[in-house]
């Protein structure tokens, strides 16, 4: 057996020494702090992160399923989620069908146990959203990065199932995803990544300027600090391709794909979700595609070992 370590980390994943028993490959990372978007806070958060612009622990497994063409399993802290690609397969209704390029299609699942700690509950999937609405954010997400004309007829399903909330769900489903369809070859234009923000603001410092809001942002918030009254939730989805970058390298509102809100908000304070979401997703995104080389190298060994 060949073990895979990352710097920093105890935790390994392990290859088979035949390509048919490979096991899937785990990747950790430690706490991504991003002090210059953030100001540091006086109080640690209720999971122990003492700033606001921290990300939680990310670890991920890649081709953790065998009969998908694609598969991840992604955990942001204590947030864990399941994600499979299947096809791109011809679709099983005809009139699903598109000539100039594929359906991608999302489908998304809860365990039990995510299910009962699900604070919206009643056939929500989170901030109050349906799945059907949070499924077709996904979708519309994924669909905007994929080359859907290099695969005309088909469909490409995604199922997404999340196996333990705990803060930051939907943003964990769309990384997994990503995941997922990096490791089934999916031709991609870019890669999306999502961020989850948390905003808190009050009525003003009371000083000359009454219109002037004070907010608080919070990257990556867990489930007590979504709790309900606690503020605005914005998920921003930034699209990390070459254009993008080339289009604004300093990490401010270029490549915004798309964004989702719960809640009501100042634009101040969206515009600083939109640039403190643009300099995570920089990090996010180096974790997914380490673990994704990290995995192809770790199969050419394998398949080249004697």
């Amino acid at each position: 057996m060949t073990k895979v370590r990352l710097a920093g980390r105890r935790r390994v994943g392990t290859t088979g020494t035949t390509g048919t028993t490979a096991q899937p490959h785990k990747f950790t990372n430690s706490i991504i702090n991003l002090s210059q978007a953030m100001a540091t806070q006086k109080r640690r958060r209720p999971d122990g992160r003492q700033t606001n612009g921290s990300l939680r622990p990310l670890a991920a497994e890649v081709s953790t399923l065998h009969r998908a063409d694609g598969s991840a399993s992604l955990s942001s802290g204590s947030t864990t989620v399941l994600a499979a690609v299947y096809g791109p397969l011809a679709p099983r209704n005809p009139s699903r069908e598109r000539s100039d390029g594929a359906i991608v299609s999302v489908v998304l699942r809860h365990s039990s146990s995510s299910s009962s700690d699900d604070a919206s509950g009643g056939g929500k999937a989170a901030y109050g959203a349906t799945e059907r609405e949070v499924e077709r954010f996904l979708a519309d997400a994924l669909a905007a990065t994929i080359r859907t004309d290099a695969y005309p007829r088909t469909v490409i399903e995604v199922v997404v199932q999340l196996l333990k909330s705990d803060g930051s769900a939907v943003g964990t489903a769309l990384n997994a995803a990503v995941l997922a369809l990096m490791d089934a070859g999916v031709e991609m234009v870019g890669l999306p990544v999502a961020t989850t923000c948390l905003v808190t603001e009050d009525g003003g410092d009371g000083g000359a300027d009454k219109t002037k809001t004070k907010f608080e942002l919070r990257l990556d918030p867990c489930a007590e600090e979504e709790a309900p009254g606690e503020g605005a939730v914005v998920i921003v989805v930034t699209n990390s391709s070459s254009n993008a970058e080339a289009a604004g390298s300093d990490g401010g509102g270029a490549g915004i794909l798309s964004s989702m809100s719960f809640g009501t908000t100042s634009l101040e304070a969206y515009l600083a979700c939109v640039e403190g979401s643009a300099r995570a997703s920089k990090a996010v995104l180096a974790f997914l595609r380490l673990a994704v080389e990290q995995k192809v190298t770790r199969e050419a060994q394998t398949l080249w070992s004697t």
